[in-house]
């Protein structure tokens, strides 16, 4: 279960919940987000609603640091890439990066249908939230989020294609343990 649901089943603002863990709001602000919190912090959680910290982190968006990301319905993995269309931190599930990849091609399908131009300004608009998607993916596939680079390439896409069907890694990335 995820930490809003717990905190809203309790009927605690997120302030109410700062007060009882001493971990900041902004904190708790980032791990309803979907960003991984760190073992002091979900412990802290954890004690300050009665729950175990391994049942708390489970269902986050992204999971708590070194666990797969979670499979995702359609409508979710789209809420997601609209709401995190600049987050280029965490990880993605396969589901979240291929519905996400479908509904960027929906939408500049229509109005490429309509004219040329439009489709390809509304594909340069599609590429970022597509890139911060990719490079969640491809970290959560344990690779480098550099391999998207190679889609600039003639054909190079299909390197970076192959690299997101790779299924998660249950291991933290090193941005999550500290290593450079």
């Amino acid at each position: 279960m995820s930490l809003r649901e717990v905190r809203r089943r309790r009927g605690w603002s997120q302030e109410q919940l700062a007060d009882a863990s001493g971990v900041s709001v902004r904190t708790i602000q980032r791990v309803e987000g979907g960003r991984h919190a760190g073992l002091a912090s979900t412990t802290a959680l954890a004690a300050a609603l009665g729950v175990d910290p391994a049942d708390l982190g489970a269902a986050d968006e992204d999971g708590p640091a070194g666990h797969l990301a979670p499979e995702v319905t359609f409508a979710e993995a789209l809420r997601r890439a609209a709401e995190r269309w600049s987050d280029f931190e965490g990880r993605a599930s396969r589901t979240e990066f291929w519905f996400a990849l479908v509904g960027v091609l929906v939408l500049v399908a229509a109005p490429a249908a309509l004219d040329e131009r439009l489709g390809a300004a509304v594909l340069v608009l599609g590429l970022v939230p597509l890139a911060a998607v990719g490079t969640r993916r491809l970290r959560d596939a344990g690779q480098s989020p550099w391999w998207l680079l190679l889609a600039f390439a003639p054909m190079g896409f299909v390197v970076p294609l192959c690299l997101l069907a790779m299924p998660g890694r249950d291991e933290p990335s090193r941005a999550q343990v500290g290593q450079p």
